[in-house]
């Protein structure tokens, strides 16, 4: 698979070193990473390959290198101008920051430039895994995040968690705001840039081995997606370099159908009262009517067997709650073991 290329340069070994570190454990990114610490193999290099982002030590950038071609420069500096645009375009970093925030803002920064991201090949192995009932109170969200994380380290594998519920709460979930969400996603995809996987992987949390984009804080911001637009927006995410996403449905997006249909699998919690088989009921249904019954086909409905302790625990620790035996025991994950 063709990649672009990010160029680090700086004569502070230990500093690449570390930079360096950060970039493998935080696994694939939609770029291929050069490191250097000596500026004549950094220019023999540029040389013979295109290089889309330099970063570099600001006192180390000169005429040679700046005439070299690389696509964007960004510009590691200790000063207080960070965050600026330094002479004919580049961008100064903050050198002593983390190093994911110097990630985050390489990839932010990449994703909004009018340069064309090289086009990744579909990924054919790519799964979409839809988590979704019309009753509420079920442990959807539960059930799809404890799914992601177990599924994550199954193999290793890249899995990303996509929320589209109206309210999910996140902020105190995760005892933390977020600079963007999925509203900024889906507002990128509509200006038709190319650089998804970097704008992507510039906004991206952790939660264990798991990726998950923060949810839309507003649900009118939900409500304005068209269905072609998530088509669209899955079709991205489906370019990125995950096995698998975990898609935890709500109810305000439209055109979810669409969604549903083009998703590989389909897991429904639900319960046995009569209000909510009375629900689910209407449900079926309507996607009779509406022609979607092969929605139903790819659906597994669960009814759990009990109340689970331990439910309240952080988001990272429900791989480790009884819920999660549960997913083990039951034989859902070994679905996915080949």
């Amino acid at each position: 698979m063709e990649k672009n290329t990010l160029a680090v340069f700086d004569t502070d070994e230990g500093y690449v070193t570390k930079l360096m570190d950060y970039l493998c454990e935080a696994g694939r990114l939609p770029l291929d990473v050069q490191a250097f610490t000596k500026k004549e193999s950094l220019k023999e290099f540029m040389k013979k390959n295109p290089v889309d982002i330099l970063l570099l030590p600001e006192d180390q950038v000169d005429d040679e290198l700046e005439s070299a071609g690389a696509g964007e420069m960004m510009v590691l500096t200790e000063g207080t101008n960070y965050g600026t645009s330094i002479g004919k375009g580049k961008k100064s970093v903050y050198r002593y920051q983390s190093s994911e925030n110097i990630l985050r803002e390489v990839m932010c920064y990449y994703a909004e430039s009018p340069v064309s991201i090289k086009s990744l090949k579909n990924d054919t192995d790519t799964s979409l895994i839809g988590v979704y009932s019309p009753l509420h109170s079920c442990l959807k969200t539960s059930f799809a995040i404890t799914l992601g994380q177990l599924l994550s380290r199954l193999g290793k594998e890249r899995v990303l968690y996509v929320n589209m519920e109206s309210y999910a709460g996140f902020n105190m979930l995760l005892g933390q705001s977020f600079m963007m969400d999925l509203s900024d996603l889906l507002f990128y995809v509509g200006q038709k840039k190319k650089n998804f996987p970097c704008k992507l992987a510039s906004m991206v949390i952790k939660s264990g081995e798991l990726d998950l984009i923060p949810p839309a804080v507003s649900p009118s911001d939900l409500r304005s997606v068209s269905p072609d637009m998530w088509i669209q927006f899955f079709n991205e995410i489906m370019n990125c370099e995950y096995s698998k996403v975990i898609i935890d449905f709500g109810e305000a997006a439209d055109g979810i159908y669409e969604v549903l249909k083009g998703c590989y699998r389909i897991y429904m919690p639900i319960k046995e009262d009569l209000v909510s088989k009375a629900k689910l009921e209407q449900y079926e249904a309507c996607l009779r009517i509406m022609e979607c019954a092969e929605i139903m086909d790819k659906t597994e409905k669960i009814l759990f067997p009990k109340i689970f302790k331990g439910m309240d625990a952080r988001i990272s620790e429900l791989e480790k709650s009884e819920l999660a035996q549960y997913i083990v025991s039951s034989g859902i994950l070994r679905q996915w073991e080949n």
